[in-house]
Order: C-alpha cells, then sequence, then structure tokens
C-alpha cells in the first residue's frame, strides 16, 4: 500500500498492485541507469521533450524502490497500463511533505 506522506502512489497491473515513488534514490537510478539528469528529464516531460526510453527509466526507478525486482520491460508495460503514473508520482513527491497525507492509522485491537 502507498504511503502518501512519503510521496507514493499506488498502481495496479494485471491485477497486481505496485507502488511507485520518485524518491532521491530513485532519481539515482535514473541518471545511473540512463546517464541523464533526472531533473532535465523531469522538466522534458512538462515541455514534451522527453523520449519514450527515458519514461520508461522513469517508471523503472520509481517503481524499483518498492520492488526490487523490476525490469525496464516490466516498468513499461505498467506505464502503458497508468499512462499518468510519472506525473502522479512526480507531484506526490514535490507536495510539501506538510501537505502530504500520512497513512491512515489502524485501529487498536
Amino acid at each position: 500500500m502507498a504511503n502518501g506522506f512519503k510521496g507514493e502512489i499506488s498502481l495496479k497491473y494485471e491485477g497486481e498492485d505496485y507502488t511507485m515513488v520518485l524518491d532521491f534514490n530513485a532519481l539515482c537510478d535514473f541518471e545511473g541507469e540512463t546517464g541523464k539528469n533526472a531533473l532535465t528529464a523531469l522538466d522534458g516531460m512538462e515541455s514534451g521533450n522527453v523520449s519514450a526510453s527515458d519514461l520508461r527509466a522513469l517508471m523503472w526507478a520509481g517503481l524499483r524502490q518498492n520492488h526490487p525486482d523490476m525490469t525496464l520491460a516490466l516498468a513499461g508495460s505498467i506505464l502503458s497500463e497508468n499512462a499518468d503514473a510519472i506525473q502522479r508520482a512526480s507531484e506526490a513527491a514535490n507536495k510539501p511533505a506538510g501537505k502530504r497525507k500520512a497513512p491512515a492509522k489502524k485501529a487498536p485491537k
């Protein structure tokens, strides 16, 4: 389950639940995979100046934080079914901590 307080989002693909976050580690993983600046790639999304392979790599980097066995191919398939995922994850990560949703507290047993 995604923790909105951490900037995580929930995704579904083929009946499975996935959690994505574009945190600092994800950005570094993207840069390590592509050799490109992650912040430049995210900025390029707004101007329409980002490649499909960069989008897939951003998706992979964001998913692998909670799913370490994530592959680029699977990340691409999940992105195909969740076209707004990177934008949603970017927005969640950029919300000030005070405006993020804290996880719901479980009722005492």
